[in-house]
C-alpha cells in the first residue's frame, strides 16, 4: 500500500466516497463522477488514503453537468447524512448536547488530517460553529460540509429549538448559488453572506448547549470503544487488520465486504492480503466476524430497528443468516434480546 501525500487540506477518502455516493444517488453516472475525480471505486474505498482538497471541486463539477443544475451542495449534503453506525458520525445523535454532537459529527469525517476543522464559539450574539482551518479550501468542500452539519443538525433539534441563524463565507458567491437549503425544501431559506472575514454556522443563542434527547451513554462509550479497534497511532508500523476493520466498517451495508474486494482496495493480491492478514493473528472471516458483533452490539443498543433491519444494516441478504451468527456469538437467537436496550457480552 502507497499512499501519496496530499497537499493542503487532507481529505480521507471514505469521506469523497460518500460524497460520490451522494452524487450517484442524485442520479450523475458513476463513470463519469469517477473519471472526473482520476480515480477507481475500490480506491474511494481504502481509509488510510488521504485526497486533496480539490478532488471535491472535480467531483463537483462534473455532478453538475450530470445533474443539469448549479446548486448541488445542499443535495450532497443531504445524501451523506449518516444513517447507520457503518457511516462516520452517526454516533453524533446519542452524544449528550447539540455543540457535542456537531463537534463528533465532524471529526468521524476526518478532515484535515488531525486538526480539527471546526471550532465552537459561543457568544451572547449567537454561537458560532467556525471553519478552523488556515489553509485555502475549495468552497465546494465548505459549502458540502456545512450542508452536512445542517441537514444533521435539523434531525438533531427535531423540531424542538431553532438550529442554524445566518452562514458566512471567506469566499465570493459561487456561481449559481440559490440559497440554502435547496429550493424546493419546506424550510425557508437561510440567509447566506459572502465574503466575509471567517467561515462561521451562526446559531441561534445557547443552541450548542442544548441537550440532545436520544442521548445514550452506553453507545457513545462503547463506539468509542469500537473506534480504538481500528484507530492507528502517528508513529504505528502498518496494521492491516486495523485497516481492513475499518474497512468492513464504513462497507457493512454496502458492496465490497468481499476478500478480493478488499485486495483490490488495498492494492493487492487475494492471497497476499490473506497472507499478510494471518501474519498478524487473524483471518479476513475473523475480522468480518468482529466488525458485524461489534456493531451489532450498538444497533441493539440503539434499540429502534427491526431484526430484519438490522440483519441489512450488518450485510447478510437473509436474516436466516444473521440469526445463526447471532446464535453463535452469544448461545441463544436474536429474539430473545430484541428490543431491549442490553450491554452485549464483549
Amino acid at each position: 500500500m502507497d499512499y501519496p501525500a496530499s497537499t493542503g487540506l487532507k481529505i480521507s477518502a471514505p469521506f469523497l466516497y460518500r460524497a460520490y455516493l451522494g452524487c450517484h444517488a442524485l442520479e450523475a453516472r458513476k463513470p463519469q463522477l469517477l473519471s472526473a475525480l482520476r480515480c477507481s471505486e475500490p480506491e474511494l474505498r481504502d481509509p488510510g488514503r488521504q485526497l486533496a482538497n480539490d478532488s471535491i471541486a472535480c467531483l463537483c463539477a462534473a455532478a453538475r453537468e450530470e445533474l443539469n443544475r448549479a446548486d448541488v451542495h445542499s443535495a450532497i449534503g443531504e445524501k451523506m447524512v449518516p444513517k447507520g453506525f457503518s457511516d462516520p458520525g452517526y454516533a453524533a445523535y446519542f452524544q449528550p448536547s447539540f455543540g457535542e454532537a456537531l463537534l463528533h459529527l465532524m471529526a468521524a469525517q476526518r478532515l484535515g488530517g488531525g486538526r480539527p476543522v471546526v471550532k465552537i464559539m459561543p457568544l451572547s450574539s449567537g454561537d458560532r460553529l467556525m471553519w478552523n482551518h488556515d489553509q485555502t479550501v475549495s468552497p465546494d468542500l465548505v459549502h458540502i460540509v456545512f450542508a452536512l452539519i445542517y441537514h444533521c443538525g435539523a434531525l438533531l433539534a427535531d423540531g424542538r429549538f431553532k438550529t442554524v441563524k445566518a452562514m458566512h463565507f471567506a469566499h465570493p458567491r459561487p456561481e449559481g448559488f440559490r440559497g440554502f437549503p435547496k429550493a424546493d425544501s419546506n424550510n425557508p431559506p437561510i440567509p447566506c453572506y459572502f465574503n466575509r472575514a471567517s467561515t462561521y454556522l451562526e446559531y441561534h443563542h445557547l443552541t450548542t448547549t442544548r441537550p440532545i434527547a436520544s442521548h445514550n451513554p452506553a453507545i457513545v462509550s462503547t463506539a468509542r470503544k469500537q473506534e480504538l479497534c481500528f484507530s492507528r497511532g502517528r508513529f504505528e508500523p502498518e496494521n492491516l487488520a486495523k485497516l481492513t476493520y475499518e474497512y468492513l466498517l464504513y462497507l457493512l451495508d454496502k458492496s465490497g465486504l468481499s476478500l478480493d474486494a478488499a485486495a483490490m482496495t488495498f492494492g493487492m493480491a487475494e492471497r497476499t492480503l490473506r497472507r499478510k492478514l494471518v501474519a498478524e493473528g487473524i483471518s479476513y472471516r475473523q475480522l468480518l466476524e468482529q466488525v458485524r458483533r461489534d456493531t451489532c452490539h450498538l444497533y441493539f443498543l440503539e434499540g429502534t430497528r427491526n431484526l430484519s433491519e438490522i440483519a441489512a444494516k450488518l450485510g447478510y441478504s437473509e436474516l436466516s443468516a444473521f440469526t445463526r451468527a447471532y446464535s453463535s456469538w452469544y448461545g441463544h437467537p436474536p429474539s430473545r434480546d430484541t428490543g431491549a436496550a442490553i450491554a452485549l457480552a464483549a
